[in-house]
């Protein structure tokens, strides 16, 4: 039988549901074109019986089997209150294993489920569902002639048949650029936008040769659109933080209320940090039986492969490896395991990532009472750096800022969301309906939040927060930060390929947010050394200070220093409030280097300028350190 991930969707925002692929008419699910043309179909959700005594009759086999009764008794109790697959929680007890779990069900419904053969036109996985479910699917198929279920892939993947994997790998890379070209960084841009790129450098030159004075007016009259569109952004934020009551902690759902959970854990080059993280990942407090952890490494990764294979991993974590079809890119890994993840809500982690423990409840919780458009729950991050050197000490501010500042402000004036890269938590069935993630952009995380703005969908920042180990040197950081401007670069050309149709699934507030917070990013960055190269040009021919004689050389000096000090006072007001509210008052001296840091991003800006040349899709790690090296801040 060919091997297919079951798609898990969800109606409500508490409810668990069975996924079920259905193919083309005479087609199986072994062909690339299969997969990315099938249809999906949702069914009723995993059926556990209200009372333990239904639920005993039910399990009834697993005892004829050789379980203890008392131990399928208590299963069953627990099940009953908690909403929750009695099978799961013996397995996750050590009572049972889940190879010995289905030979019981697969005696007690006389069905031969692990090697059933046929035309694969439905698949259930038998280890997300109640006996009864499993039993009611395989009447369904058969009345038909057909039969496919597909089992709970065991914690490691790597025995699975590798042509199998590269087909679910092409998906992943392939998916939106085939189903949504226009959305995916993948295809070529737009006419207008290969026409500008040689044309208006052309044109700036053009206009130095022939006039000098008129074309530095106007290049002075441009660059402070960009400064004063993220002045504006900085100040109107800074508006909203500080009216922003300080959430208070919901109480969190019951357990028989909570859904599935996939957390996916993208991992490349990270063996130092595999045992540190799998302590992170056991920490969360989530009932067992319903996490679905999937850690995903790169078939190219092998000294990761080995750390992994050296941890004894707990049933519900398991090990994924993406074979090695371009782009080699982290929105490609989890797209992968997206196909191949249970959950009916998906969170995303980094590698070096030490989440709150309580984190997806209160992320339930946010979903539970949210409205029914809310897509997104996204965590605050922090840095944990035990040692920070400046560079660390800069983006601890930079982090501060973004996650407990601007992106609040951004969700409170309803402009779009670029999210960041992890602790990202979503309805499942949100990334369905948005074809998952793009593959080719390298900020997928800030790609997602635009169309989840552009589909009507709504995010929401969680007072909950994720830790990460900030970048401590510039050989790491400027590639890292490299690779983030050349993401921002390619979202913009993405959704500006056609602006009256991104102006039309927007609106124009959302269309000038969207401009002013991304494009002006790359924009202020850019033209940021530009700016100090022409105010140094003043200072030199003693005109830095000079009250032009004409009007509109007055209004653009008036323009030029509010952007100058309007710019590096709001950058430093946010960010040391952020900090502040944080607890990071030792940060606060660190302000004045702040525009040192800046001139850094600029350096970043041109270098991914030329990436995006050159080397589009180069997706260039940041490399972390064993979790022990550092002081992790208490839960």
């Amino acid at each position: 039988m060919a091997a297919v991930a079951p798609v898990a969707g969800t109606t409500s925002r508490a409810t668990r549901h069975l996924g079920v692929v259905v193919g083309e008419d005479g087609e199986e699910f072994v062909r690339p074109t299969a997969l990315a043309a099938r249809a999906e179909r949702r069914v009723g959700p995993v059926a556990i019986p209200p009372t333990a005594p239904e639920l005993l009759l039910e399990y009834a086999f697993l005892v004829a089997g050789g379980l203890d009764q008392a131990a399928l008794h208590n299963a069953c109790t627990e099940g009953a209150v908690r909403g929750i697959a009695p099978h799961l929680l013996l397995i996750h007890a050590g009572a049972l294993t889940a190879q010995r779990y289905l030979a019981l069900l697969e005696a007690g419904l006389g069905e031969d489920v692990s090697h059933a053969q046929g035309r694969i036109t439905e698949i259930v996985d038998a280890m997300w569902a109640t006996p009864h479910r499993v039993g009611l699917a395989i009447a369904e198929v058969r009345a038909r002639g057909n039969v496919a279920l597909l089992l709970m892939p065991q914690q490691r993947d790597w025995s699975e048949p590798p042509e199998t994997r590269r087909w679910r790998a092409e998906e992943a890379a392939y998916g939106l650029l085939r189903r949504q070209p226009e959305m995916c960084a993948g295809s070529r841009f737009a006419t207008w936008q290969l026409v500008a790129a040689p044309v208006l450098p052309g044109l700036v030159a053009g206009g130095f040769a022939v006039m000098p004075d008129m074309t530095i007016a106007v290049l002075a009259a441009l660059v402070t659109l960009p400064f004063l569109f993220i002045v504006g952004l900085r100040v109107l934020s800074l508006l909203v933080v500080m009216r922003l009551p300080r959430l208070r902690r919901a109480k969190p759902l019951p357990d028989a209320a909570l859904p599935v959970y996939s957390v996916i854990v993208p991992l490349f080059r990270e063996a130092e940090v595999v045992p540190g993280l799998i302590e992170s990942l056991r920490r969360l407090d989530y009932p067992v039986a319903k996490l679905d952890i999937l850690i995903v490494t790169e078939s190219v990764d092998a000294e990761t492969q080995a750390a992994l294979r050296a941890v004894a991993l707990p049933p519900h974590m398991r090990v994924l490896v993406v074979p090695d079809v371009a782009p080699r890119t982290k929105p490609k890994a989890l797209n992968y395991a997206l196909r191949q993840s249970h959950g009916a809500f998906v969170v995303i982690y980094d590698a070096e990532d030490d989440p709150q423990p309580d984190q997806l409840r209160r992320a339930q919780r946010m979903f539970h009472d949210g409205p029914d458009n809310l897509l997104c729950v996204q965590g605050r991050l922090a840095m944990y750096n035990s040692r920070p050197g400046w560079i660390a000490h800069q983006f601890m501010l930079e982090y501060a800022a973004l996650f407990d500042a601007m992106l609040p402000a951004l969700v409170r004036l309803g402009l779009p969301v670029p999210l960041g890269g992890t602790s990202n938590h979503f309805p499942r069935a949100a990334l369905d309906a948005l074809g998952g993630w793009d593959s080719w952009n390298v900020t997928e995380d800030a790609d997602l939040g635009v169309r989840i703005a552009r589909l009507g969908g709504k995010i929401a920042v969680l007072d909950s927060t994720t830790y990460e180990e900030a970048p401590d040197r510039l050989s790491i950081w400027i590639p890292q930060r490299t690779r983030w401007m050349k993401g921002f670069m390619q979202t913009w050309l993405v959704h500006m390929r056609r602006p009256k149709r991104l102006l039309a699934d927007l609106g124009l507030p959302g269309f000038i947010g969207f401009n002013a917070f991304l494009g002006g990013i790359v924009l202020s960055a850019l033209i940021h050394p530009i700016f100090l190269a022409l105010l140094a040009w003043e200072a030199a021919h003693d005109r830095l200070l000079v009250v032009p004689d004409s009007a509109l050389g007055s209004a653009l000096m008036a323009f030029a220093l509010f952007n100058l000090v309007g710019g590096y006072a709001s950058g430093m007001l946010i960010a040391g409030l952020a900090a502040t509210r944080r607890g990071l008052t030792g940060l606060l001296p660190h302000l004045v280097l702040m525009p040192f840091y800046w001139v850094l991003i600029s350096f970043a800006a041109y270098r991914a300028v030329l990436q995006l040349a050159t080397k589009p899709y180069l997706w260039e790690k940041t490399p972390h350190k064993a979790r022990a090296a550092a002081k992790l801040p208490p839960h």
